[in-house]
């Protein structure tokens, strides 16, 4: 086995093999090498051209390395990078499939074109029984082999894994009464806004922080979704109760900015609510003032920013609104995500009623039973 790893103490790379003619005459060629009889191996400057060579000269003998001492330079998924802007994938997709692609690497310690389909599986079925993985997880990590291995790389053109079957959880929604008493838990009027707008217009957390004051039409009641989940432009409701609450929230918005910033500063901040500098507000900020709101206000239920999401949409569909209505306000590409909410929606459970109920007679033999 061919071993390439990085020596901080000298801030070399050390190449180990097992004597081979073949292997010491390629070691020979690339420059700038060093051997070392007592220890009989080779080293290299940590020089990303120099390594790249390394790499691309050993690559056929099945060197391993630890993906996270290569430099970034080498480009060792530049292949994979490319691929996902040609696709204009988004990138929080791109983000998802590299942290995939690049822990099978450092499980293997292998280059892509080592990795074998058995390396794959042998991954896989260790994330599900060492690590154990949601089932979620792994059909992601799925996905991005396929993507990767098959698609870009068409190094396994045939690949494909057996159908996953995957839990199907109900979220736990929050009343009308608990959503209220969320909001009103916050006397920050910024924070309190946040959540307002998320729950009044169906948000996810990546959407609301990135909402930009254009972003809103107080005239119509609407708010433009710019690039949500799978890059699509939507637009959805406002509730017309927080118009003015939000005049008056965009006065605060201004005046606190003033007080750190320029003039010319603050009108160039296009954030609904900025953040930190000219950014808007983190998405674990934003994460963290509801996990606090509802703390405070003493929520049992195991709940998170999403939840504002799940209660617009389960309380407009117990308002009796149509449910492909609810499914463009959310965005969902498909009406069966939305259907999940006609399963928590507690008016429409309220108004069924049990078969025991049509039959009286049943009901009355029960009372003349005699107790055994």
């Amino acid at each position: 086995m061919i071993k390439f790893r990085y020596s901080p103490e000298d801030n070399r790379f050390y190449l180990r093999f097992h004597f081979s003619k073949t292997l010491v005459s390629i070691a020979k060629s690339i420059p700038k090498g060093c051997y070392h009889s007592i220890d009989q191996c080779w080293s290299y400057p940590n020089d990303p051209i120099i390594i790249k060579q390394v790499l691309h000269a050993f690559a056929v003998h099945d060197i391993r390395i630890l993906p996270k001492e290569i430099p970034k330079q080498c480009g060792i998924l530049d292949d994979f990078f490319k691929a996902t802007r040609e696709r204009n994938f988004s990138f929080r997709t791109t983000k998802t499939y590299y942290s995939n692609i690049i822990q099978l690497l450092a499980f293997t310690e292998k280059l892509p074109v080592n990795v074998k389909t058995s390396d794959l599986d042998k991954y896989l079925d260790h994330l599900v029984t060492e690590r154990g993985v949601k089932a979620a997880s792994v059909r992601s990590a799925r996905q991005a082999f396929i993507f990767y291995f098959r698609e870009v790389r068409q190094q396994f053109t045939q690949l494909k894994f057996p159908r996953m079957m995957i839990g199907s959880k109900l979220p736990e929604v929050l009343s009308a009464e608990e959503t209220s008493s969320i909001f009103n838990a916050l006397p920050n009027r910024k924070h309190k806004m946040l959540l307002l707008i998320s729950y009044s217009s169906g948000l996810r957390v990546s959407e609301v922080i990135h909402l930009k004051i254009t972003d809103i039409d107080l005239k119509r009641n609407m708010v433009r979704v710019g690039q949500g989940k799978g890059k699509k432009d939507r637009y959805t409701i406002l509730a017309s109760s927080l118009i003015e609450e939000l005049k008056e929230y965009l006065k605060v918005r201004e005046y606190n900015l003033l007080l750190k910033h320029s003039y010319n500063e603050v009108r160039a901040n296009p954030w609904l609510f900025p953040g930190s500098g000219s950014r808007p507000l983190h998405i674990r900020t934003a994460e963290a003032i509801f996990t606090n709101a509802a703390k405070k206000a003493n929520i049992g239920k195991k709940v998170s920013f999403h939840s504002l999401r799940h209660a617009f949409a389960t309380h407009l569909l117990e308002l009796g609104t149509d449910l492909r209505m609810i499914q463009t306000l959310l965005g969902h590409a498909s009406v069966r995500t939305t259907q999940i909410y006609t399963k928590v929606a507690r008016s429409r459970l309220e108004n069924i009623v049990s078969p025991l109920d049509r039959i009286p007679s049943a009901k009355e033999n029960t009372k003349l039973l005699p107790d055994k």
